[in-house]
């Protein structure tokens, strides 16, 4: 690559002592204003001379696998985002049942487990709750889930603590 820009900055530089050396020895007149006009039109060939070899196809081929990768790229930050996402609402939902609990005078831990649903959304499919409740503590903070979460009454999971 810079062997080519040095080949290219070498033209250019040629072609401009060249005209330089041109349009000194010129006569004044039509001649010298023609002679200026060649040499600008060969300094602006020797300028856009790289123009010339470039590789259409070659650019193409560049530009697809830029964009592919850019393409692979936003499915990777997708995914990343996604996933992010999916633990953050698993926790928020979980603290939601322990601050639940808490409001009724219950102590307890809950684990949610979250699928997606499409689109980056995720609803909790399943609740484990852990801490010493009464069997109608369970049973309440059970149907509070149910209810407020959309979790199916026979995916929560309460520990069969016995309160002391």
């Amino acid at each position: 690559m810079m062997g080519a820009v040095g080949r290219w900055l070498t033209a250019v530089i040629a072609v401009s002592l060249l005209c330089a050396a041109a349009d000194a020895l010129m006569p004044q007149g039509a001649v010298k204003r023609a002679g200026r006009l060649v040499c600008a039109l060969v300094l602006m060939g020797a300028v856009l001379s790289p123009l010339a070899e470039l590789d259409g196809a070659e650019g193409q081929r560049w530009l697809k696998e830029y964009l592919a990768g850019v393409e692979y790229r936003e499915a990777e930050l997708q995914e990343t985002i996604n996933s992010q996402m999916k633990v953050i609402i698993e926790e928020e939902c979980a603290a939601y049942i322990v601050d639940k609990a808490a409001q009724l005078g219950w102590t307890c831990t809950a684990r949610v487990e979250c699928e997606d649903a499409g689109e980056g959304l995720y609803l909790p499919v399943r609740v484990e709750v852990a801490g010493l409740l009464t069997e109608e503590a369970r049973s309440r903070l059970a149907l509070l889930i149910a209810q407020d979460l959309g979790v199916p009454e026979d995916h929560i999971t309460m520990d069969k603590g016995e309160v002391p």
